[in-house]
C-alpha cells in the first residue's frame, strides 16, 4: 500500500514539473530538444562536456538552455554573455546549487560550494585576509624553497615528473595553509586521508554523479538512511575529516602558543578568530587546502605538455631566463618584473588548458531577462570557459594553440589585460563574487615553478625507434572538477652540467 502511495506521489510531482517546463519553454533561450521527463539529461556527456557545449554554442548562440531532469540550466558560451550575467549582475548570479551529497560530506561548510549567505561572507572574508595580493608576498620564500626541492627530485628521477608535481603542490599548500615544513614525499597519512576526501568532494560536485541532485529525483533525499549508501558514506567521511581538521588547526595553535611566527593562512586566521568561530575557521582552512593541493599539480602537468607540443615557446622563455638570470644562480621573485615572457606563459597556460573548462555552476536567485529571454529563478548557470578561451575575435585565429606572445606587445612587455578578466587574461579563476580568492598565490606558484623548471631543464618529446616524436594528445584528460592530462611520457634533461651543483647548494642553503 505504502509503495503504491509513494509511487503515485512521485508520478504526480514529476507530471506537474513537466507541465511547468512546457509552459515556460517558449520564453527560454534556444537549445537542443530533449526527451520527456528527463529532458536533455542523457544528451550531456559525462566525459568532456565542454566540447559538446562548444558545439551547441556555435549552433544556438552565446546562451542556450538545457532541461536536466527538471532543472532549468543555461550555458554561457561567450565572454560577453558570461561577464554580462556572472560579473555585472553578480548580486543575483553568485549563489550555488543546493548540493545534497556534497553538503553532507562537508557539513555545508566548504565555502567554495556553499550558498551565498552570511556564513559564506564570514568565511570568504577571513580567507581573503591570508590570501590577498599583499599577503601572498609572505609566501615567496616557501614557494622558492619548494621549487628547489622539486628541481632536486627531478634531477634524480625525471621520469616521475608527475609525482614531483603532486608533491610540490601538496607540500606547498600545507606549508602556506598550515605552516608545515616541506615534505619530501606525499606519503604522510594525513595527506592520504585529505586527498581521498578531496576526491569525494570533487565527485560530489561533478554534474551527474548522484541522481538525488537532479530536480525530478530530489525526493530521494527523504528515503530512509538504510536505503541510501551515498548518505551513509558522506556522513561517515564528514565525521572522519572533521577530526583531522581539528587536529591540523590545533597543531597551528600550539605553534602560536610556543611563539612560532611562521607565516601561514592558519596562523593569521587563528590569531584573530574568536573561540566560538573556531569550527568555521577549521573549514575555512580546509577549503583552501582542498582547492590548492589539486589544481597547481594539474596545471604543471599541462605546462609540461605545452613545452613538448610547442618547443618554440620553451626556447623563447629560456632565452629570457638566460638574459635576466644567467646560468650561475636560480631565479627568484626579485626577477619577476624582468621576466614578462614567463608571466605571459602563466596567463597563456591558464587560458589554453585551465583546470576548470566548465567551472563551478552559479545559481540565479530571482527571475531575470537577458537578450529578450526569460531566465527563471533557481536556474543553474554554467560558463563554458573552454568556449570563452577559444574566441578568435579576442585571442586571434590561433586561439586553440599555446602562444604566450598573445599577451605581449612588440617590445616584449605585457599588454593590457583582456576586458572583464580582472587583469588575468582568462576566466579560469571564475566570475563575480565567486572569483578564486587564492588566485594571487596560485599565479605566484606557477611563475616560480615554471621559471625554475625552464632555467634548469629542457623538456622534449620522447622519440620512437624511427626517430618520430611521441606527442601527447592535448584533448585527452582525466576529469573531475580539476581536469588534468592523461599521463604521458617525455624527456627532461639538465641544461648544463652546473645545474646539479647549483640546486644542491640552494637546497643546503635552505636547510632542506
Amino acid at each position: 500500500m505504502w509503495d503504491k502511495l509513494l509511487f503515485s506521489i512521485v508520478v504526480i510531482l514529476v507530471t506537474l514539473r513537466v507541465f511547468e517546463s512546457l509552459r515556460l519553454r517558449s520564453k527560454l533561450p534556444p537549445g537542443p530538444s530533449g526527451s520527456p521527463i528527463v529532458g536533455n539529461l542523457f544528451q550531456v556527456p559525462t566525459s568532456r562536456p565542454w566540447l559538446v557545449f562548444d558545439k551547441w554554442t556555435k549552433q544556438y548562440g552565446p546562451i542556450f538552455y538545457l532541461n536536466i531532469a527538471g532543472q532549468n540550466t543555461i550555458v554561457l558560451g561567450t565572454q560577453k554573455a558570461a561577464a554580462d550575467l556572472l560579473d555585472r549582475r553578480a548580486s543575483i548570479y553568485s549563489d550555488r546549487p543546493d548540493y545534497i551529497v556534497l553538503n553532507l560530506l562537508t557539513g555545508g561548510m566548504h565555502w567554495g560550494f556553499s550558498r551565498l549567505d552570511d556564513l559564506w561572507k564570514r568565511q570568504r572574508r577571513r580567507v581573503h585576509e591570508g590570501l590577498n595580493a599583499q599577503a601572498s608576498r609572505d609566501y615567496f620564500v616557501h614557494q622558492e624553497t619548494e621549487s628547489v626541492i622539486m628541481l632536486a627530485q627531478m634531477l634524480t628521477g625525471p621520469e616521475k615528473f608527475l609525482d614531483h608535481f603532486q608533491r610540490v603542490s601538496t607540500s606547498l599548500t600545507l606549508t602556506i595553509v598550515y605552516g608545515w615544513q616541506p615534505l619530501l614525499d606525499s606519503s604522510h597519512p594525513v595527506i592520504a586521508l585529505i586527498d581521498q576526501f578531496n576526491r569525494q568532494v570533487f565527485l560530489a560536485a561533478a554534474p551527474g554523479s548522484y541522481w538525488v541532485e537532479f530536480r525530478y529525483f530530489n525526493w530521494m533525499k527523504y528515503l530512509p538512511r538504510w536505503m541510501c549508501a551515498w548518505r551513509r558514506d558522506a556522513e561517515s567521511a564528514f565525521q572522519r575529516i572533521s577530526i583531522t581538521l581539528e587536529g591540523l588547526s590545533a597543531g597551528v595553535q600550539n605553534q602560536i602558543n610556543a611563539g612560532d611566527n611562521t607565516a601561514s593562512v592558519a596562523g593569521k586566521l587563528l590569531r584573530t578568530v574568536h573561540k566560538e568561530d573556531l569550527y568555521e575557521a577549521n573549514w575555512d582552512l580546509a577549503s583552501v587546502y582542498l582547492a590548492g593541493a589539486e589544481t597547481t599539480s594539474a596545471q604543471l602537468a599541462w605546462f609540461t605538455q605545452a613545452m613538448i607540443l610547442y618547443p618554440e615557446t620553451q626556447r623563447l622563455a629560456q632565452e629570457e631566463l638566460d638574459r635576466v638570470v644567467g646560468p650561475y644562480r636560480l631565479p627568484t621573485f626579485n626577477d619577476y618584473d624582468h621576466l614578462p615572457y614567463i608571466r605571459a606563459m602563466v596567463k597563456e597556460l591558464l587560458r589554453w588548458r585551465g583546470v576548470g573548462p566548465v567551472g563551478i555552476p552559479h545559481r540565479l536567485t530571482q527571475d531575470d531577462y537577458y537578450e529578450g529571454y526569460l531566465l527563471p529563478k533557481n536556474t543553474i548557470c554554467y560558463a563554458n570557459v573552454w568556449s570563452l578561451h577559444l574566441e578568435k575575435e579576442i585571442y586571434g585565429d590561433d586561439a586553440e594553440h599555446f602562444n604566450p606572445g598573445r599577451f605581449l606587445d612588440d617590445t616584449g612587455k605585457l599588454v593590457s589585460s583582456i576586458a572583464d578578466t580582472k587583469d588575468e587574461g582568462h576566466f579560469t579563476y571564475g566570475f563575480g563574487k565567486r572569483i578564486c580568492v587564492g588566485r594571487h598565490v596560485a599565479n605566484n606558484s606557477l611563475f616560480i615553478h615554471i621559471a625554475y623548471l625552464l632555467w634548469a631543464f629542457n623538456i622534449t618529446a620522447q622519440v620512437d625507434v624511427d626517430g618520430k616524436p611521441n606527442l601527447p594528445d592535448p584533448l585527452e584528460c582525466r576529469e573531475g572538477l580539476s581536469v588534468r592530462p592523461t599521463p604521458f611520457c617525455c624527456n627532461i634533461t639538465a641544461r648544463s652540467a652546473d645545474v646539479a651543483d647549483i640546486v644542491a647548494q640552494a637546497k643546503a642553503d635552505r636547510g632542506t
